[in-house]
């Protein structure tokens, strides 16, 4: 049987990296119950069940899956989806957005992914009109969250799978769905593939293979052009013909596994973060990130809730202070309580500070270079009417005693 020769935990396990444990993406199908049971034995495993709740037998699969990790001694989460729709997306959204949730600190979440999802998923990224890190296909092991996510069974068929689950008895759950074409991917599985293989016998491993030549000439580009570091200096999309430009902010952001903007944005964004004068702020956003010019770079930078600067907040100092738009927190460090209010984006203000002359706000924020997104997240702290601080080491010390200390999370 071919599944013998290298369908075992120690060598599903050799090439990931060390972790203080394994979270599990459990449906209950052949594939995610062949990876539950090759990994039974590994160190600390958990499990997850995502009940979408589409199928009448939604229920009855989840009991299966509970009744399946009890036998193994191994702890399975369970939660129900709440969709909006039955789409592929909404699914696949509501179930990373639950892998998130239960992924620990340090931990690897294993999914079933195998080499015909990985074919499926290089063609179907191709109908879209992808770019080169699309016809990359499934990634066998990423950055997740707070550790990693992997794909162990990537380099197996799923008849490898089911060979391995008939040989040791174990049973497992046939979705009648995967069989109605009405999603793409059941398409390309049920029709377009089968049709390639009969006329083309390697086509799966031909597909698998440039999706994996493809991830080594990406890797090579991201290399030379160091797409690691957290900012895009403007000076490298300079040097490149302005053809170019829009590309080098393609891979840049493809990179940090974020969805990209089409052409036509990516262009405009380029040309606006290079030629916009220096005394403004370009600025990009969209549903999942925005992007902001400072020191000569372009930053991805997370979204957050820009506070309306009409409001006042009352902060009495022996407790924290958590913005309402959870990017910081302010702490003060004084013997006694003190009553302050606190703003956000306010425009004119003046602070005086110990041994210098009072200072306008936006001076001392072009003194110490305090980027945009940190603009738009500083505290303005106030006595009475008297600003006294910003959070930062910038507070009069002559009206009050003691030191506040500004923690942003952006």
């Amino acid at each position: 049987m071919v599944y013998t020769k290298t369908l075992k935990l120690k060598t599903l396990i050799k090439d990931l990296p060390d972790c203080e444990g394994y979270l599990i993406a459990y449906s209950g199908g052949a594939d995610s119950t062949a990876l539950l049971q090759l990994f039974a034995q590994a160190h600390k495993v958990r499990a997850i069940h995502i009940n979408h709740g589409l199928q009448k037998q939604a229920n009855d699969w989840q009991k299966h899956c509970q009744k399946t990790c009890t036998h193994l001694g191994i702890d399975l989460i369970i939660e129900q989806a709440n969709l909006t729709n039955a789409s592929e997306s909404s699914c696949r959204k509501a179930r990373y957005a639950f892998f998130k949730k239960h992924l620990k600190t340090h931990e690897i979440l294993l999914t079933a992914h195998h080499k015909q999802d990985q074919a499926e998923t290089v063609l179907l990224k191709l109908l879209r009109g992808t770019g080169l890190n699309g016809l990359t296909g499934i990634q066998k092991l990423r950055k997740f969250y707070n550790g990693f996510i992997a794909r162990p069974l990537l380099d197996y068929y799923p008849q490898q799978l089911k060979e391995y689950l008939r040989a040791h008895n174990i049973s497992w759950i046939e979705d009648g769905s995967n069989k109605e074409n009405a999603y793409k991917r059941n398409f390309l599985r049920n029709e377009v593939l089968p049709t390639l293989q009969s006329q083309f016998a390697n086509a799966i491993n031909n597909i698998v293979r440039s999706a994996k030549n493809t991830q080594q000439s990406l890797a090579l580009l991201n290399h030379y052009c160091e797409f690691h570091s957290s900012q895009l200096p403007l000076s490298k999309l300079q040097q490149l013909p302005t053809n170019l430009q829009p590309s080098l902010v393609y891979h840049w952001l493809s990179l940090k596994n974020l969805p990209t903007p089409d052409t036509k944005a990516l262009t405009q964004i380029t040309c606006d973060f290079i030629h916009a004068a220096a005394d403004k702020n370009p600025h990009y956003q969209n549903a999942y990130y925005q992007l902001f010019r400072s020191q000569g770079a372009i930053y991805c930078i997370e979204n957050f809730d820009i506070i309306d600067p009409d409001s006042i907040f009352h902060w009495n100092t022996d407790k924290p202070f958590v913005f309402p738009n959870g990017c910081g927190s302010l702490t003060f460090t004084g013997s006694e309580p003190l009553d302050l209010k606190v703003r956000f984006n306010q425009k004119g203000q003046k602070i005086k500070l110990p041994n210098r002359n009072t200072k306008t706000i936006k001076n001392l924020f072009q003194e110490h270079t305090i980027p945009p997104w940190e603009k738009l997240n500083t505290p303005f702290i106030y006595r009475g009417n008297e600003l006294i601080s910003l959070g930062y080491k910038w507070s009069n010390s002559e009206v009050v005693q003691g030191e506040f200390k500004l923690e942003l999370l952006i």
